[in-house]
């Protein structure tokens, strides 16, 4: 009994041994992904490309990338010239693929910008053209070897998203890669948000020229260019609106109420005439002194609280605008 024993223990030693050693084995092997699997994305740091973009509402233009600004990385990562990747993707030994960084896993999903790239949603997801929530485009160019990054027409400030791609040696790991990682954000560069407070004496007035930047930016022109190009009851091209707070919608239908570039509005912040019902607040160009002043009713009540959206666009390109958004408080 005593010598069965033994042997029973030694035979599953061994046993044990064995599959010690096929563990082993296992570990160390690479794995092949066949082409419905998703394959793993080694965390390389060297290997990574970071940029930062930006897009402007209403002033969208593409960001471009060249492919040969990394011959380094693709070098050290891929052992492969810019060249070699292009045509590697030409003849399919280099694939070029979408990245879920929250799976840690190559994204397969097909091109669905033709045959150029994809499109992506609001959370940075492969989408369609017809997405309601479609904001931005990655296209590659093999001519060109570039990466061209966009953001769509319908792409709303205050967006933040990752996009996420790259080029891999196609099999049997994918280890060999270089990725790039674009941080999209979607700003409203023509948004002046500020807070005011008007004496019950006078008025309070707005230095353009402390908004040059936003100027130049949204209009293409200097602050005097502006100044100049405003129109006084017709004449020039610039005009200047009333905006509803709450629908962005400007009111391009009323004229001047106030003194020309001017209105008045009532407590909702809507166009009206001085002395009608709920007058409230105005807002007047005053081109000599480069200001945007506002003013308000008499006997009002200190304290009180009230917003306002006040705009200026060129008529002859509605491309070409800016806006302030002001609380107003009343002394």
């Amino acid at each position: 009994m005593k010598k069965n024993l033994i042997y029973t223990i030694i035979g599953c030693c061994i046993l044990t041994l064995t599959a010690c050693n096929d563990s082993i084995m296992d570990a160390t092997s690479k794995h092949v992904y066949n082409e419905s699997e998703s394959p793993y994305l080694k965390v390389n740091a060297d290997a990574l490309v970071t940029k930062d973009m930006e897009f402007s509402v209403g002033h969208f233009a593409a960001q471009t990338i060249n492919l040969s600004d990394y011959a380094d990385k693709f070098k050290a990562n891929m052992n492969m010239t810019v060249d070699q990747v292009i045509a590697g993707l030409k003849d399919g030994t280099v694939v070029f693929y979408n990245i879920s960084t929250t799976k840690n896993t190559w994204n397969k999903a097909p091109m669905t910008k033709g045959t150029t790239g994809w499109y992506y949603n609001s959370a940075g997801g492969v989408c369609t053209s017809t997405d309601e929530t479609l904001t931005a485009s990655i296209d590659i160019d093999t001519n060109a070897k570039t990466l061209t990054v966009n953001a769509t027409r319908n792409a709303k400030a205050g967006t933040v998203m990752p996009l996420n791609v790259g080029f891999a040696v196609k099999g049997p790991d994918y280890d060999d890669c270089v990725r790039f990682k674009f941080n999209v954000s979607i700003v409203d560069p023509s948004i002046i948000l500020t807070s005011i407070t008007i004496p019950s004496d006078k008025a309070f007035s707005i230095d353009f020229n402390q908004y040059a930047v936003v100027i130049e930016t949204c209009m293409g022109m200097s602050v005097e260019e502006f100044i100049t190009n405003l129109d006084n009851n017709g004449g020039k091209t610039i005009h200047m609106y009333v905006i509803n707070t709450k629908t962005g919608v400007w009111d391009s239908t009323s004229g001047y109420t106030a003194n020309a570039p001017g209105y008045w509005m009532n407590n909702l912040g809507a166009v009206c005439a001085w002395g009608t019902t709920g007058f409230t607040l105005y807002a007047e160009t005053d081109a000599e002194k480069q200001m945007l002043n506002l003013g308000r009713a008499d006997g009002l009540a200190a304290g009180s609280e009230y917003k306002i959206s006040v705009g200026y666009k060129d008529t002859n390109n509605e491309k070409n605008f800016f806006r302030f958004i002001i609380t107003v408080t009343l002394e």
